[in-house]
């Protein structure tokens, strides 16, 4: 069987200062795609500031969180590619969430860079005394119900991917972001989920197990675990996070965006590059331009044929 969903390892090669040929006209709004206080939104959060102090440009995060991002992208995809309005998200919102829009496709968007990868994992709480797929599995059939919390669509036909390798019937409950699955492992509305890297406090605290890495090698936090591939479940779920403008914009404006990141993530004293390391170890994952766009398409095209795969 082929591999199900297929991702680009970048490897973490920042460019240098970018030259000032464009500055904005005004404040940068930069959408953010998820609610308050997950990782997506501190990220955004913070390069904002980081981008202001660095180039002076004022820069004004919002969140507009929904549907996987695509509430964010809707509105984006609107806006003019003047570098005056951005999006960030998660590259699932573009290689994945577009499956479920009449109106959205990847075409729609410039893709300007990426700032660091996932570290995707099941989570259960510590108290139910799993520590493994398997553990998980005999509950299971002990007649335990089992609530897989899911903040998206992708993350939940994995959930059920999982479960039919496993033999077991769950229950998905859908929830806001990331955060939102550690809310209802932690308020016992689930008892299983999806994380991908917010979950390092309480996994370091240990009200959380990781079960199992859904990434291509296993996480940092569990390099002891085994990956979905490792039990033969043909599923890799991890995701990088991605700046987005509407399609059309200049290969000069893309760039220089591009490369005021690059140029923050390169500098060991940024706050964002020292979030990530902490929260998405072990560095910032950059991909930018052609190649960006390229690895959003293939990616779009394994999807769909994983959600074809689960219809047959």
């Amino acid at each position: 069987m082929r591999r199900i969903l297929m991702t680009t390892v970048a490897a973490l090669t920042l460019a240098g200062p970018a030259l000032a040929e464009w500055n904005p006209d005004g404040p940068v709004r930069l959408w953010i795609g998820y609610g308050a206080g997950g990782g997506t939104d501190v990220q955004g959060r913070t390069l904002s500031k980081e981008i202001e102090a660095l180039r002076g440009w004022q820069v004004i995060p919002e969140n507009k969180a929904g549907d996987d991002g695509l509430v964010m992208s809707a509105q984006l995809m609107a806006e003019e590619p003047d570098g005056q309005t951005l999006g960030f998200a998660i590259t699932t919102t573009y290689d994945f969430a577009p499956m479920n829009s009449d109106s959205l496709a990847p075409e729609d968007f410039t893709y300007i860079t990426t700032t660091a990868g996932s570290q995707m994992a099941v989570l259960a709480r510590s108290e139910s005394g799993w520590e493994t797929l398997d553990d998980l599995k005999a509950a299971a059939e002990a007649g335990e119900d089992i609530v897989w919390a899911n903040w998206g669509t992708q993350v939940e036909a994995g959930a059920e991917i999982v479960a039919r390798a496993l033999g077991i019937d769950v229950n998905h409950l859908r929830t806001q972001g990331g955060r939102g699955v550690l809310n209802a492992l932690v308020a016992m509305d689930a008892n299983v989920g999806w994380g991908g890297g917010v979950q390092k406090p309480l996994v370091e605290a240990g009200q959380l197990n990781i079960l199992a890495s859904a990434e291509d090698k296993p996480v940092v936090l569990a390099p002891e675990k085994p990956t979905l591939q490792d039990m033969g479940i043909d599923l890799n779920l991890g995701y990088q996070y991605i700046i987005t403008a509407p399609a059309g914009m200049p290969d000069e404006i893309r760039d220089e965006i591009a490369g005021v990141v690059s140029e923050i993530l390169s500098n060991p004293d940024s706050e964002t590059r020292q979030f990530i390391e902490k929260q998405y170890p072990p560095a910032p994952i950059v991909t930018q331009g052609k190649a960006l766009r390229d690895q959003i398409l293939t990616n779009y095209e394994a999807n769909v044929g994983m959600m074809q795969a689960l219809t047959e």
